[in-house]
């Protein structure tokens, strides 16, 4: 292969490079878990003094910052010394649009191992989390908790880009209860209270996930507003709402358990009730898209599913929930809204 950037690459280039991509996740996931952005935030660094700081080999670490430049994350500043780029500064954290705790994710054995057994996801159909990891995922992620905190970060940042288009486009200030059925440390819920001060909010997730819940709420200034409910989606118990959220949770399974979960919630809501499924949707069969890749992940990660806009409404209609409308946003996600029939 060739060693200079070509503009324009041969079809075996391009191959070359799409076999080789897994080199590049798994170089941004190391310097999103370093910290280096972070380090970087202030200027250009040396990688030298950058390898002291973080107590690493000082040639490996410039190897890697190296292998930055071609990734896009890093600018060489002079010989060993290196600044963020645009994109790179979208692995610092704490910023808007940060999406280092998704790197690190992406990176770590949760989602990482499972892949390398896709053959066996398409031989049979399931997801091979069990013999990557030893369990499913959540298994995994108890017994890592820090691999789990890092998960729930980057679940809680895609939340805060999704919040501010469901807010724009939703009034929920009819609504007197607004539940977010496994909403996690409450990132959506947060901002829909924030922005609707009339509005009380459910937070329903197992109770190992809702004792971390109570905390980040406090943090917030939102406890005394929110009722964090314990509990399973796939049993009753579900608490009655005007209103459900329901973000990126049907994705998670196939449709034998998705109708489950609708059935309890049609269950449990007043009628009149209103559903709002915050989900990708895939927008075509033929035509490439991302939602496509994203869809393998589901199958490879948790026996999960993205969904065409017809296999959505096929799984509300047959669980009772009317669909009113779909409305695209400019976070990826659609809204899907239905109201209990």
């Amino acid at each position: 292969m060739k060693n200079t950037p070509d503009a324009n690459p041969s079809p075996t280039q391009q191959l070359h490079a799409a076999i080789t991509s897994y080199w590049r996740t798994q170089v941004i996931g190391t310097v999103a878990r370093l910290g280096i952005a972070d380090l970087l935030a202030g200027g250009p660094r040396d990688s030298d003094s950058l390898a002291a700081e973080l107590s690493v080999h000082p040639g490996a670490l410039f190897r890697l910052m190296r292998g930055g430049l071609t990734v896009g994350i890093f600018e060489s500043v002079s010989e060993r010394t290196f600044a963020l780029t645009p994109m790179g500064e979208g692995l610092r954290s704490n910023v808007p649009g940060s999406l280092r705790e998704m790197a690190i994710t992406q990176s770590a054995p949760a989602h990482w191992l499972p892949w390398g057994l896709l053959p066996e996801a398409v031989r049979t159909g399931k997801s091979p989390v069990q013999a990557a990891l030893g369990s499913d995922v959540w298994g995994h992620f108890a017994r890592n908790p820090e691999e789990a905190g890092y998960f729930a970060q980057a679940m809680g940042n895609l939340s805060a880009l999704v919040a501010s288009e469901v807010t724009h486009h939703i009034d929920f200030a009819p609504f007197a209860r607004v539940a977010d059925i496994g909403g996690s440390h409450g990132d959506l819920l947060a901002h829909v209270l924030a922005t609707h001060p009339s509005c009380r909010g459910i937070l329903f997730d197992l109770a190992q996930v809702a004792e971390g819940a109570k905390t980040a709420l406090e943090s917030r200034g939102l406890a005394h507003r929110v009722d964090v409910v314990a509990g399973s989606f796939f049993e009753p118990g579900i608490p009655p709402a005007e209103a459900y959220l329901l973000k990126h949770i049907l994705h998670d399974w196939e449709d034998d358990a998705s109708l489950t979960l609708l059935r309890r919630l049609h269950e449990a809501a007043p009628s009149g009730a209103r559903l709002f499924v915050l989900e990708l949707v895939i927008p075509d069969n033929r035509t490439p898209d991302p939602t496509h890749l994203i869809d393998l992940n589901m199958l490879v990660v948790a026996d999960g599913r993205e969904r065409t806009t017809d296999e959505f409404r096929a799984l509300l209609a047959a669980t009772s929930w009317k669909v009113e409308r779909i409305t695209p946003t400019r976070s990826g996600v659609s809204i899907i809204e239905a109201v209990k029939a």
